[in-house]
C-alpha cells in the first residue's frame, strides 16, 4: 500500500471521523493501531521499491558499460583497418579517439541521469517516511496527552 494513501486515511479518521469531546479528539485505540500498523507494513514495500529503482540503476550502469565496449571494441577494428592504410594513420587515430570520447560521454551521461533518479527518488521516499513518522509521532503524542487527562479526570 501507498504510505502516503494511509497517513492521509489516519489523519483523516483522526481529525474527521474521532468526535470531539471538550475540545479534544476522542481516537478508538484499537483503529489507531490497525491503522499504524498498515504504515508499518506498507514502509517495506516503499523500501523494496527504492531497492529496485537501484537494481534498475545498476542495470542502466551496467547496460551503459557494455555499450561503451562494444563501442570501443568497434573503434578498435575501425582503427586497425584504418592503419593498414598508411596515408590515413592519423585521421583514423583521430576517429579512434573521437568515438572513445563519445562513448565515454554516453556512458557518463547515463550513469549520471541514473544517479539523479535514484537520488530524486530516494528523496522523495525519505521525505515521505519522514512525513509519515511525524504523524505517527503526533499521534502518539496526542494519545499520551488524552491518556493523562482522561486518568486526571477519573482521580479523585
Amino acid at each position: 500500500m501507498d504510505i502516503v494513501f494511509l497517513l492521509e486515511r489516519l489523519e483523516h479518521y483522526a481529525f474527521e471521523e474521532c468526535p470531539k469531546f471538550l475540545g479534544n479528539r476522542m481516537i478508538n485505540d484499537g483503529e489507531l493501531r490497525s491503522r499504524l500498523t498498515q504504515l508499518k507494513q506498507a514502509v517495506p514495500e516503499e523500501i523494496q521499491e527504492a531497492q529496485r529503482i537501484i537494481q534498475q540503476r545498476d542495470a542502466v550502469l551496467a547496460q551503459a558499460q557494455q555499450d561503451a565496449e562494444e563501442i570501443r571494441a568497434q573503434a578498435r577494428v575501425e582503427a586497425q583497418k584504418l592503419v593498414a592504410e598508411h596515408v590515413l594513420v592519423k585521421e583514423a587515430r583521430q576517429k579512434a579517439q573521437d568515438i572513445l570520447r563519445r562513448a565515454e560521454h554516453e556512458a557518463d551521461g547515463l550513469r549520471a541521469d541514473a544517479d539523479e533518479y535514484v537520488f530524486d527518488t530516494l528523496s522523495q521516499l525519505q521525505a515521505e517516511l519522514t512525513r509519515s513518522l511525524k504523524v505517527v509521532e503526533n499521534g502518539l503524542q496526542k494519545l499520551e496527552v488524552d491518556r493523562e487527562r482522561s486518568l486526571q479526570q477519573t482521580t479523585p
